[in-house]
């Protein structure tokens, strides 16, 4: 098993691991106190004795990550941990809902979405990942009218200079134990690869984290099945030689799919070079003459954005071309064919990998929402929890404008919304607010899909009662309901009560 090593900057954490490993009957050899100031040296130290996995918190796994190459298991608080510090404090502050701040770096914190709210309490982070930072944090709380501040020496003495009542943001053993557990958990993957010390991989033979997770191939956010057939397919096509043609008729998208198209191809160390097509407009010189970009992507890849609108002699230049470079053409249009050269479009037309919109992956709505919601929460300082009502208003609402316009519609109701809870109604308003007459048919389409929604329920609701009250025998439910037992089959399936 990999060799783990624990540096902790205190006597109250090294305390607490060495109560975890005595309960879990484990072992870690290498285990010390640090100064933040000699993480880097401590940490290369534990390297040459053996260390091929590092627990470590806060800043000091911080600067750890970044100046060593093995893998850091931090030390992160719990949910349960912040939640009890919240309700402490509201018990010193004793007010109806009192403002509390949270100073801490940013790799110390779990999610901490509706936490707040559970706990009676406004709560407002003020996340940092540069040490020179806490004072400033604590004392923009201070300004932002703070009850109380929890966090680390720093913040306390600012909310001591101030005469606010604070709380020391201390890891709870549960913190330490997660984090241990996580580190034999790696080591333990570690073993199963088998990776025997020489071969390729980190320091000591180890393979690096990379080796072990593997990179997301995009950098967005999804979670529906047909992105990820899209994903996977770019994926697959990002190792060969093959023209690729992405097709996304709404959204930006494109731009990611071609990156990582790039990135993970054999061309992915030398340059994406990137030129859109202008309709009317020749791109012959700036393609295909001396020192075009063509040439200049010789080694690289060259993205072509609106393909349908290269002319004729570019076309020609290009399905020559199609063999010896790496080339990603990009359309707008779903009729893009009709633009293109018969032998251009059946060469392409093979390998299209069409991006879907987000009109046609419903279920990635609410996925993002949360995703884009945090964010802004985050960023804004600003808490909002969104009820079923609105949940199920922004998944029948048309998003036109795909991810942008979700992301820019979440971000104005974060700013403007006036109540924590946001209903069906906050978020019906303002979109018509924001998009006019144009989003009137969209919003009767979610009226008319909430009443459905509804007739369903009930109908659900009495499916239900009536095979509950005949103990589920679905012939004397169809008779009692005047419907087939075909029909009743049917609507058991549709309500996934079968």
């Amino acid at each position: 098993m990999a060799n783990i090593a624990l540096l902790v900057p205190n006597e109250e954490i090294f305390r607490q691991a060495h109560d975890v490993l005595q309960e879990l009957k484990k072992r870690i050899d290498y285990m010390k106190i640090i100064e933040t100031e000699a993480a880097v040296s401590e940490a290369r130290r534990a390297i040459a004795q053996g260390a091929e996995i590092i627990i470590a918190r806060g800043l000091q796994a911080t600067i750890i990550k970044q100046y060593t190459d093995v893998p850091v298991v931090e030390i992160v608080q719990t949910r349960q941990g912040i939640a009890d510090m919240l309700e402490r404090a509201g018990r010193i502050v004793r007010k109806e809902e009192p403002q509390i701040a949270l100073v801490m770096f940013r790799n110390m914190s779990c999610d901490t979405a509706g936490l707040g709210e559970q706990c009676g309490v406004r709560l407002r982070e003020y996340y940092v990942q540069n040490p020179e930072l806490l004072r400033e944090s604590a004392v923009q709380a201070v300004s932002d009218k703070a009850d109380l501040i929890i966090g680390g020496a720093t913040a306390l003495r600012a909310a001591e200079e101030a005469g606010l009542p604070s709380l020391y943001l201390a890891n709870t053993e549960d913190a330490v134990a997660e984090a241990i557990m996580e580190a034999f958990r790696l080591a333990d993957v570690f073993e199963g690869k088998g990776t025997k010390r020489g071969e390729a991989g980190g320091r000591h033979g180890v393979p690096r984290p990379s080796a072990l997770r593997e990179e997301p191939f995009v950098n967005f956010p999804y979670r529906s099945e047909r992105m990820r057939e899209a994903v996977e397919t770019a994926r697959r096509f990002a190792q060969t030689d093959c023209p690729k043609l992405l097709l996304e008729e709404r959204g930006t998208l494109y731009h990611a799919f071609a990156s990582a198209m790039h990135n993970h191809s054999r061309y992915g160390r030398e340059r994406l070079l990137q030129y859109d097509c202008v309709e009317g407009e020749s791109a012959y010189g700036a393609l295909f003459g001396n020192g075009g970009l063509a040439q200049e992507a010789a080694k690289g890849t060259l993205q072509l954005n609106f393909i349908e609108n290269l002319d004729p002699r570019s076309q020609k230049k290009l399905f020559q071309l199609l063999l010896l470079r790496n080339i990603i053409a990009v359309a707008k249009r779903p009729d893009y064919g009709d633009a293109l050269l018969p032998e251009l479009y059946e060469r392409l037309r093979a390998f299209c990998i069409r991006i879907p919109s987000l009109s046609e992956t419903p279920e990635d709505i609410l996925y993002l929402a949360e995703v884009y919601l945090r964010a802004g929460m985050e960023r804004y300082g600003k808490y909002l929890v969104m009820t079923k009502s609105a949940e199920r208003a922004l998944e029948r609402l048309p998003w036109q404008g795909g991810r942008l316009q979700l992301e820019s519609f979440l971000e104005r109701l974060l700013l403007t919304a006036e109540r924590r809870s946001i209903r069906d109604r906050e978020v019906e308003t303002l979109y018509y607010a924001l998009y006019g007459e144009d989003s009137e048919a969209g919003l009767h389409a979610a009226r008319e899909a909430r009443e459905r929604d509804t007739a369903a329920d009930r109908e659900r609701e009495r499916l239900l009662t009536v095979l509950s009250e005949n103990f589920g025998n679905r012939e004397k439910t169809a008779r009692q309901l005047g419907i087939s037992k075909t029909t009743l089959w049917r609507k058991l399936r549709e309500y996934k009560i079968v």
